[in-house]
């Protein structure tokens, strides 16, 4: 029997893990042509659904019109991106409104296994301190997923 059939087998009972993304997250993956959905599901282990919260959306529309053409140019990728991979766009949280913050609340607060992609350090540290799962990217390929206890 396929050992994938067995994992991911929708009747066995297992939740799903929703994955959010963080805007530098995105934007260093695409600027290194990494596909973040497939590198995602090679490294984290059963059902996941990705997830954008609007304010990392707001804020890549930020940086596309103020930052430097380099990071312009890979915040209007990163929105193209997402138009054509149609992932839920999540309403933020009441509350904070540091895109960090929301994304931490956010994880907090839903009862569906919640991990945050991050390449911040100080929210990767914060993300530790509060037992939720983060995925960073390593330097050449793959991802690395910590604290998923599913």
């Amino acid at each position: 029997m396929e050992t994938n059939r067995v994992r991911d087998n929708p009747l066995s009972g297992r939740p799903y893990s929703q994955i959010l993304l963080d805007s530098n997250f995105i934007i260093a993956l695409l600027r290194k042509h990494r596909d973040l959905e497939d590198e995602i599901k090679a490294e984290v282990r059963g059902k996941i659904v990705i997830v954008v919260l609007d304010l990392v959306i707001w804020e890549l529309e930020r940086l596309a019109r103020t930052r430097s053409s380099a990071t312009a140019t890979w915040a209007k990728a990163g929105i193209a991106f997402f138009s054509r991979r149609n992932y839920p766009i999540a309403e933020h949280k009441p509350g904070p409104s540091d895109v960090d913050a929301s994304l931490i609340a956010f994880a907090l607060t839903e009862k569906i296994p919640t991990a945050i992609a991050t390449i911040d350090r100080e929210l990767k540290s914060a993300l530790d301190s509060l037992g939720i799962p983060s995925i960073l990217p390593r330097t050449s390929h793959g991802l690395v997923a910590e604290g998923f206890h599913l």
